[in-house]
């Protein structure tokens, strides 16, 4: 390209490119500049040339934006309709950064002359006299009172003195009509460790902020607040705080008073935008009505079974493709417990729009779609989102991701703070992949990492990051304790227990801390399931112990605990036990008894094992001997408590009868998030070794929770429910294997932070105690003495044609069943009709024809196959599992 007349540029610390016509001279001063070309292909794939000017500007280098294209083209905002879930975290409408980047800091030399748009603006903004300059003159604006400015239009930040010859307005400051003189750099008055001072003064742009435990992220963050608004001067319009829940927002508003900043939690943010888009605040709906939602949507209502939530699954799933924007038809697929949640999906949200109302989920998932449909009204919004500071960023879901930054756009300046190391909410969506590829989100962005834990004792600090150096997908780190931390040796302890003495090791472990004077209110045990906590509870409720814990009756009524405990009464009652008691161990483990048989014990107050043994006489051949299994293993049951202990009686019903076995299959497609089903035969069993009479076990065991819960007493939890939070003393149980890791988990690193979180709550004394039967692999982690294992190596399903979802599918041809399978197939199809009739549920609800097509092929004769089929999960096997069996046994020899 030929040259035009020379135009005196500004200090080229400003960075100011040029936007010219295709095939027009450049102006001197960007003659060796880059070009970057918008034309047709560009506007048809934008992310490249997005991605180049957003460098540039970033960056303050000299561009030439040369067009091919009528730029009002791509100045009208896009709009992005359709199906929320079918996006990522990375969807964006590139014409907002389009637009922006091409004029935000260039010059416009389309018609030969070159015009500092800015300078115009900036001029009527002023008013009183304020002219703008030509470009040929020295500054852009010249004020009332003869004060010369430059009106920047790069990234905000402040300049150190001498780097500009003239004061300086930032566009922002332009556009929210507060044109006032950007302040001269200088450091925040709080007094700050080096690490953090670098990262509450970052320059400008995004950043991330990388903040171990006990770094002092609540104070990084709520400084930067208070450095962006009193030190720098940005409108307060254009700066919000989002914590993470309210607790956070309420301890970010107590810190920063003095300034009051705009501060909301995700949720608020997102009916923030629909309150805006919508001029009123919808209605939140609490869980209660999306009950009442989902049951009216479905085509028939589940006959009610004693403690079960039918509901509760579709609830989860909602958020599941809310939240984690996911296909609606892949969470159906990928459970079996939400048969029809495809086609309920849409018109639940219908009828929460024709309410004009949202739930939880909604006011997230709701906003996002409203900034896609509607580009207008979130460019309007992005005015107020200009600079947005996070808080723990490792726990977003995708969709929060996406709605932060669909309102960050178009500078994507993103204050990040959080860790990866302490994402442990996977199974919500959550991954440590948003921390580590940061700049993929918001490009350009810096990093800074927080390197003191100022929280825990120095042997923790150093166990934590050992620990933490098995991992593969993280931030590298090197995190070291704080110049005051506790430096006793010994401040972490390995305590290795035999399985029955869990309880009383755990009783003196916390009753050796309250005698060195420390306050129950200090000390927390935390283990990573629930179900775990039992023996605990119940030890140190026995000694007097005030307890702040999480356990409720409630956790008796779980499958796998009812059972045992029905069981329990059983063994206790060889002279007639309940007839209720029978059938509810009558599925566990699953016998494929009859479906009437269940009834037929219901006739009957009581019941003996002969009498039992008496049934089979009544049964088919093939039924009478599970009858005879019935009655032997209740036999076994009562003869395990003739002389023996509440243990001895459990680990029969659990090992010998069969309920262990049971409960791992229903465990089979959970998250192993919370308890699993044979985690809480686990903690009843550390439970039984404190009361060893089965005759009283469960009415001992009943009355400790009837103490009510102490807010001042020793905290029991979960580790999933403490993150935030800290103790003097802090004892991390269960740490063996199959527990922790657990045997449910997919991704042991997750498991690995689970543990770090646990260990980093204490600030003086961490206690982890394992079964010297079963010691977690980590334990040797801890210290290192473990050998470095490869990285493993993640297989992923395929999934559907590229661009096709799963419903998209071709289907499969049906294969013709023969013989056995055939007759089993019919007989499938005749008790489905008839489950569905009684049920009033159409017959797909039950089982849809695929899976019964599977079964039959099959013709499983054990839970363990039957479980193996498609189709067939926790739910459908505890809830069909024996019927099911029971027509394959009698179909079986009839072709």
């Amino acid at each position: 390209m030929s040259s035009a007349t020379a135009v005196p540029a500004p200090p080229s610390i400003l960075g100011r490119g040029v936007i010219v016509m295709a095939g027009a001279p450049l102006p001197a001063p960007w003659i060796e500049a880059p070009v970057v070309s918008i034309d047709e292909a560009v506007l048809a794939a934008p992310a490249g040339a997005v991605e180049r000017l957003h460098s540039a500007w970033a960056e303050r280098e000299p561009i030439v934006v040369e067009l091919s294209v009528d730029p009002a083209v791509f100045r009208a905002p896009e709009s992005i309709a359709g199906d929320v879930w079918a996006h990522t975290p990375a969807t964006e409408p590139w014409f907002d950064r389009l637009h922006f980047l091409v004029w935000a800091n260039n010059y416009d030399a389309r018609t030969g002359a070159s015009v500092w748009w800015w300078a115009t603006k900036g001029a009527r903004t002023f008013g009183d006299g304020a002219v703008a300059l030509d470009v040929d003159g020295h500054g852009d604006v010249r004020l009332a009172d003869g004060t010369v400015v430059w009106i920047d239009g790069g990234p905000r930040q402040v300049w150190a003195e001498g780097e500009l010859d003239l004061p300086v307005v930032h566009a922002e400051s332009v556009e929210a009509d507060r044109p006032t003189v950007t302040p001269a750099r200088r450091a925040p008055t709080s007094d700050l460790a080096p690490d953090q001072l670098a990262a509450v003064t970052h320059e400008r742009g995004p950043a991330r902020i990388i903040a171990p435990a006990g770094s002092g992220k609540t104070r990084v963050l709520t400084e930067r607040l208070r450095h962006l608004l009193a030190d720098r001067g940005v409108e307060r319009s254009g700066v919000l705080a989002v914590a993470y829940n309210k607790q956070a927002q309420l301890e970010m508003q107590s810190r920063t008073s003095d300034i009051s900043p705009h501060v909301r939690t995700l949720n608020s943010l997102g009916l923030w935008v629909l309150t805006q888009h919508r001029g009123g605040s919808p209605p939140v709906v609490d869980e209660r009505e999306v009950r009442r939602l989902v049951e009216a949507i479905l085509p028939g209502r589940w006959r009610r079974r004693a403690n079960t939530d039918p509901v509760a699954p579709y609830i989860e799933a909602l958020s599941s493709i809310r939240l984690g924007l996911r296909d609606p038809a892949e969470v159906e697929a990928s459970r079996d417990d939400v048969d029809g949640l495809s086609e309920l999906f849409d018109p639940f949200r219908a009828r929460l729009a024709d309410r004009g109302a949202v739930d939880f989920d909604e006011q997230v998932y709701g906003a996002i779609e409203t900034l896609l449909v509607d580009g207008e009204f979130r460019r309007a919004m992005q005015r107020s989102c200009r600079h947005l500071l996070v808080d723990e960023f490792q726990d977003l879901t995708p969709a929060h991701v996406l709605l932060l930054r669909l309102l960050a756009l178009p500078a994507l300046d993103v204050f990040g703070v959080g860790d990866d190391d302490q994402c442990i909410y996977g199974y919500a969506g959550a991954d440590p992949g948003f921390l580590i590829g940061y700049r993929t989100l918001f490009p350009g962005a810096a990093e800074h990492a927080l390197r003191v834990n100022y929280r825990c004792a120095a042997e923790v600090v150093t166990s934590a990051a050992t620990l933490l150096d098995y991992n593969r997908r993280r931030v590298s780190k090197d995190i070291v304790a704080g110049p005051e931390n506790d430096r006793t040796p010994g401040a972490l302890q390995v305590v290795e227990h035999v399985a029955d003495h869990t309880a009383a090791e755990t009783e003196r472990v916390v009753e050796e801390w309250l005698d060195e004077g420390v306050e129950p209110g200090q000390i927390a045990l935390l283990a990573r399931v629930n179900s775990v906590l039992l023996a605990p509870h119940v030890a140190l409720h026995a000694a007097g112990i005030p307890l702040a814990s999480m356990l409720t009756p409630d956790v008796l009524s779980r499958t796998g605990l009812r059972a045992a405990l029905a069981y329990l009464r059983i063994a206790s009652a060889p002279g007639g036990f309940a007839a209720s008691d029978v059938v509810e161990i009558l599925r566990r483990p699953t016998r494929g008894l009859p479906q009437w048989f269940p009834d037929r014990l219901s006739r009957r107050r009581t019941w003996t094992v002969g009498g039992i043994a008496g049934l089979a006489t009544q049964m088919s051949d093939k039924d009478e001997a599970k009858v005879f299994d019935l009655a032997d293993d209740l036999t076994a049951v009562i003869n395990a408590a003739k002389g023996g202990t509440t243990r001895r009686v459990l680990e029969v019903v659990r090992d010998d009868v069969g309920l262990g076995q049971a409960m791992s299959l229903l465990d089979r497609s959970g998250s192993g998030q919370g308890s699993s089903h044979l985690d809480d035969l686990d903690g009843l069993l550390a439970v039984a070794d404190l009361h060893p009479d089965p005759a009283t076990f469960e009415p001992w065991l009943r009355e400790v929770f009837q103490r009510e819960s102490d807010a001042g007493g020793v905290t029991l939890s979960t580790i999933h429910r403490v993150k935030g939070r800290e103790w003097d003393r802090v004892v991390v149980f269960g740490v063996s294997e199959g527990l922790l890791p657990h045997r449910l988990a997919e991704d042991i690193e997750e498991e690995r932070r689970v543990l770090h979180v646990g260990i980093t709550r204490g600030r003086h004394r961490v206690t982890v105690m394992t079964d010297s039967s079963r010691p977690s692999s980590f334990l040797g982690e801890l210290d290192g003495s473990a050998p470095k294992r490869p990285a493993l190596r993640v297989v992923r399903s395929a999934g559907p044609e590229p661009g096709r979802s799963r419903r998209a599918q071709p289907s499969e041809t049906p294969v013709e069943l023969e013989g056995d399978a055939a007759i089993a197939e019919r007989a499938l199809r005749a008790w489905r009709t008839q489950r569905a009739k009684d049920d009033g549920v159409p017959a797909y609800i039950v089982l849809n024809d695929k899976s019964l097509r599977a079964i039959a092929a099959a013709m499983p004769t054990t839970a363990k196959a039957l479980v193996q089929c498609d189709g067939i999960g926790p739910a459908k096997l505890e809830r069909y599992g024996d019927e099911i069996l029971a027509i394959i046994s009698a179909s079986e020899g009839m072709s």
